[in-house]
């Protein structure tokens, strides 16, 4: 089992991981014309966002 401690840290990272690929995507919109990839790419983007809140709630619990 985990300490408390690894798993903040281990969250951690899959919450940088999750920020930057969220970056990465948004940069990649800012850059595009096409609709339809721009489309599928802020929906990707969109995902990610509710990793970061998810991976914010585990971190929470983690601390209860």
């Amino acid at each position: 089992m985990y300490s408390k401690e690894a798993l903040s840290d281990i969250f951690q990272r899959v919450l940088q991981f999750e920020v930057q690929a969220k970056q990465l995507y948004d940069d990649c919109i800012k850059k595009l014309e096409d609709k339809n990839t721009i489309d599928i790419l802020q929906s990707i983007s969109n995902e990610e966002k509710g990793h970061i809140e998810l991976t914010k709630r585990l971190m929470e619990l983690i601390k209860e």
